[in-house]
This record gives structure tokens, C-alpha cells and sequence, in this order.
């Protein structure tokens, strides 16, 4: 078993698994196992009876249950099994939100093999890259890969900082960058993904409920990181989901993320590793890690201020010889129920508790099918056309072995494409 999730996974999933416990419910156990103590439902040939592990897309979710899954548990160093912030949060009533989206954090998001349709609504707790870094990946690959719907982002403005700095001038200039790819795309794939509905709020102001719809209500508070930085509070259901962005300790998470059933907050490695692993100078170390961002032995004493059912730290570099230094940091002021996270890890969330995962993820996915039928022509029938006179640079003596490729997939998709180019009398 272990062997298994270490291949698809990596050796903090293995590590993790051995020190916290990720494992089947004592009810699950018992039902996969007979009165005589033998596993009387296992079969060298049928399905297993229970996994301890996550398949993405295997399992129904409960209508007042909650899955989180980490896309993103690490840091702005780029590295193949830590992606930068995100998390997915999945609610029995259909809805998905996307907290954050750091670089690297779309690849396993669509390792998950979910139709994108179903994640269009994300919200960025502030606009450094590893939180945010990925939303231009997200949204041009939609037209590639399902996505019919735009996007949806909420993000900081507002609050005195210059407009210049808001998410809608940040969305403005991602669509700026890739103009190219959006013009040029028109009427030869589905472009309808290729738009971003920007919600912009206050992030100065406390408790800010910045939706409300289908049950759900998410609020947001400041977060002590620069300016244009929150956390955000979700309830639904009578249940709370609190996730920090990056922030120092602060009174606000104190009194709103109290009693959560699940608190995802960062927890940096300890100071001396900024020096030694990140190969900060000691000035730039101590400065990041305790006066912009909350560092282990800190989030250990938020957690025992907050008491939530069940803790998340993340936003650091989990392998085996520092999750040591991390656990021992917390535990000096904490000693309640905490996960820390790697990518992949899943949250099972419900009144009666947390169950606590790794999923296996599909390392060489192709795009789900389209929850709607693809349509060519853009909004509008607006269609680009390359130039006559570059398209006049095809190799002519290619056109037999082109037609017959036409010729070959007409046939097989009930088609009549014919290839349109023509060399000039």
C-alpha cells in the first residue's frame, strides 16, 4: 500500500501517512473486516471492500458533506511535488470555489481529471505569484481543454490602495498579455472561456461577506500582509471552513476562524531555514518569516487560540528531514488534531468529523469530456484569418498526402472538410 501511494506520490505522502495517520475510519475497518478477524470481503480478484486512499472522481460526495483537496501546499520555489497555494473545496450541493491558484497549482488541478466547467469560481486571497501566479495558466488552457464558461474571480481592491494595484487592473493585464492568443484562437476553438468576470472587494473591511448564493456565504478578513491581502471564512451548512492567505497572527482570525471544522492556515519553517535552505541573507530571513508571514511555533499558539475540529498547515517545504522541525515547532503550543499538507492530501468534512486522505493523481491526463458541445465560432461569428500570403508558404507537394488525410477522417467522423488551400494560378 505504502509502496504504492510512495510511486504515484512522493516520500512526504509515505512520511505523512506513517506519522499522522491517514487511514480508514474505525467503522470502515470494522465493516472490511469479519467477527473472526479475517478480511472475509477481500478478494485477490473483485474490488477491494475499502481504500485508504483517494481516486478523484470515484466517490459521491454526501449533500451535507465537504471535500478539500490541497493543489497547492508549498512555497514560490518552483518543485515537481509542491505546486504553490490552492485549495479545492467541493460541497455536496454541486459547488466548487478554488482558494488561491499559485503557480504550478493547475496541473493538479487537472490531474484530477474534473471537468473545468466545474471550476470557474476562484478567489485569490492577494496577489503574490504563488497565490495567484497559475490564474493565467487556468484560464487561456480553458479553450483547450472543456472549458466553455468564463472565469469568475474575486480578489482584493479597494481599501486605499491605488486602483492600479486591484484584481480588475491585475485580470486586465492577463488579458492584455495573451491578446495574441485570444484574437488569433476566434472561430477555429471554442472561445467562449475566453473571459473573466472580476468581483473586486474591499479586502480592508472585517467579516465582508463577499458571496452569498445556493446556501453558501463566504466572508473575508484582513489578513496582516501587505496591503490587498485577506483570509476568507466559508460556512455552509452549519459548517465552517476558515483558510488564511499569508498573514502574520491577527485578531480577526482569532474571532472569526474560532471553533472551524477545518482551519487551513501557513506555517512557515522555522527562521534558521532561510538561511540554509532558501539562502537568504539573515536580514531577509527573519524579516519574511516572522514580520509578513506566520512561522510554526506561531501557528501552533493561533490553533490553540482558535481550537479549530481540525487544523491544516501549509505554505511550507514538507520532506522528511524538515517536517520534523515543523511538527516539534507547532507542538510546543498546540497539541490538538493537524495535518500538514502536502499536494494531493484530501479532507472529508463533515459534522461528525474530518477524515483525513491522499489521493492518487493521474500523472498523464487527457481533457475530460465537455460538460456542454463544443462550438467553433466564437461569440459574435467573429473569426480570424491568417494572411493570404503566409498561407501561400505551404509546401505544395505535401497536398496528396494532406487530402488523403482529409479524405481518411471524413470517413471515419461523417464529415466533408475539404483542405481549403490552394496554390496560386
Amino acid at each position: 500500500m505504502y509502496r504504492r501511494i510512495f510511486t504515484a506520490l512522493s516520500l512526504s505522502f509515505v512520511m505523512v501517512v506513517g506519522l499522522f495517520g491517514l487511514s480508514l475510519s474505525l467503522q470502515e475497518r470494522a465493516a472490511a473486516v469479519s467477527q473472526d478477524g479475517t478480511n472475509a470481503d477481500w478478494s485477490p480478484t473483485k474490488r477491494y471492500p475499502s481504500h485508504e486512499v483517494y481516486f478523484p472522481g470515484t466517490e459521491e460526495l454526501g449533500p451535507e458533506e465537504m471535500r478539500v483537496i490541497a493543489c497547492g501546499s508549498g512555497m514560490p520555489m518552483p518543485r515537481v511535488k509542491q505546486a504553490a497555494a490552492c485549495f479545492l473545496i467541493e460541497l455536496g450541493n454541486g459547488d466548487k470555489f478554488i482558494f488561491d491558484v499559485g503557480t504550478g497549482a493547475f496541473t493538479t488541478l487537472y490531474a484530477l481529471g474534473m471537468p473545468l466547467d466545474y471550476m470557474t469560481k476562484i478567489f485569490l486571497s492577494h496577489q503574490h505569484a504563488d497565490h495567484m501566479g497559475d490564474l493565467p495558466t487556468f484560464w487561456i488552457y480553458g479553450m483547450q481543454n472543456g472549458r466553455s464558461k468564463p472565469l469568475d474571480v474575486w480578489g482584493p481592491g479597494g481599501g486605499g490602495m491605488p486602483e492600479s494595484w486591484g484584481t480588475k487592473s491585475a485580470v486586465d493585464g492577463i488579458l492584455k498579455f495573451y491578446n495574441w492568443m485570444l484574437e488569433t484562437s476566434k472561430g477555429a476553438l471554442d472561445t467562449r472561456s475566453l473571459s473573466i468576470n472580476v468581483h473586486e472587494f474591499d479586502w480592508s473591511k472585517v467579516n465582508n461577506v463577499i458571496y452569498d448564493e445556493n446556501g453558501v456565504v463566504i466572508r473575508t478578513i484582513p489578513a496582516i500582509h501587505l496591503e490587498g491581502s485577506v483570509s476568507f471564512i466559508l460556512e455552509w451548512k452549519g459548517m465552517k471552513l476558515a483558510f488564511s492567505g499569508d498573514t502574520l497572527a491577527n485578531r480577526w482570525w482569532t474571532e472569526h476562524a474560532k471553533g472551524a471544522d477545518i482551519a487551513i492556515h501557513e506555517s512557515f519553517l522555522p527562521n534558521d531555514y532561510f538561511v540554509t535552505r532558501y539562502k537568504f541573507q539573515p536580514g531577509e530571513a527573519i524579516y519574511v518569516s516572522t514580520l509578513v508571514h506566520t512561522t510554526a511555533e506561531v501557528f501552533g499558539k493561533i490553533m490553540a487560540l482558535t481550537e479549530p475540529k481540525h487544523a491544516v498547515a501549509y505554505h511550507f517545504q514538507n520532506d522528511p528531514d524538515t517536517l520534523p522541525a515543523v511538527v516539534t515547532a507547532v507542538r510546543l503550543n498546540y497539541d490538538g488534531p493537524v495535518d500538514f499538507a502536502v499536494d494531493g492530501m484530501v479532507w472529508n468534512v463533515t459534522k461528525a468529523g474530518v477524515r483525513t486522505r491522499v489521493a492518487v493523481l493521474n500523472t498523464q491526463p487527457y481533457p475530460p469530456p465537455s460538460v456542454v458541445e463544443r462550438q467553433q465560432t466564437a461569440p459574435g461569428g467573429e473569426k480570424y484569418e491568417t494572411p493570404e500570403w503566409i498561407m501561400q508558404g505551404y509546401a505544395w507537394e505535401t497536398l496528396p498526402v494532406m487530402d488523403k488525410v482529409h479524405e481518411d477522417f471524413n470517413k471515419k467522423f461523417g464529415t466533408d472538410f475539404k483542405f481549403p488551400l490552394k496554390p496560386k494560378e
